[in-house]
């Protein structure tokens, strides 16, 4: 089977799928940090957050399996310096939706030419209590690995992981984390290389991979 068929047979059934509904707030439960349902106590709730999407890239390998897209954030004075993410941004009033809000971030964080991938569909949305957002993710596809240039504002690296690597036990745990005050926090996420991918965006990432795999779609090798 050529690279590109067997890439566009598994977005082809990963778009049936969605329309079969999401896992929803499941999968997101699994990748929670325990500290979550504490931060959501303290919150005024999601009907007060602020909009913001992100954008969930899939693109094929070189043995034509689905890869994904994460950004590592620079450092700064924020909640969120030096996490992986996945592209995105807060909604802006330029932005005629949240798509068009993950595209437009995409494109200026990692110079992903919005051209080169269609929307595929939306996952479940996502309150982020500590930054006071509702993220919104996007499912795109690209039917070849783009050619990054992270922005070095925002974005300090750019990175793509095959989706079954996450399917490995090996590279999923409970990790410990610098948190407030010299203390550490015992998170759920994972691993690749020296990246680990925990709160919203290991949240965000279970569902698209619980969805692919009730669907047959990804294997562990």
């Amino acid at each position: 089977m050529l690279i590109s068929e067997k890439f566009n047979n598994q977005i082809d059934n990963l778009e049936k799928a969605l329309q079969k509904g999401l896992p929803g707030n499941i999968a997101h439960l699994r990748m929670a940090p325990a500290h979550r349902n504490n931060l959501l106590t303290l919150s005024n709730g999601p009907e007060f957050a602020r909009k913001s999407s992100v954008l969930i890239l899939l693109s094929p390998d070189d043995n034509g399996d689905a890869c994904t897209t994460f950004i590592r954030r620079v450092e700064y004075d924020g909640v969120h310096s030096g996490q992986t993410a996945f592209p995105g941004g807060k909604y802006e009033d330029i932005d005629i939706s949240l798509v068009e809000t993950a595209l437009r971030e995409a494109e200026e964080e990692v110079g992903l030419k919005r051209e080169s991938v269609s929307i595929i569909g939306q996952l479940s949305d996502l309150f982020v209590p500590p930054s006071n957002f509702i993220i919104s993710p996007v499912l795109a596809k690209c039917p070849f690995r783009p050619d990054f240039k992270p922005d070095g504002y925002e974005a300090a690296e750019v990175f793509t992981v095959p989706l079954k690597h996450f399917l490995n036990p090996e590279f999923t745990g409970e990790y410990d984390i610098p948190y407030r005050n010299g203390q550490t926090i015992r998170v759920p996420g994972y691993y690749y290389k020296n990246h680990l991918i925990w709160g919203a965006t290991a949240m965000i990432l279970n569902e698209l991979l619980q969805l692919m795999a009730d669907a047959g779609l990804i294997k562990e090798d």
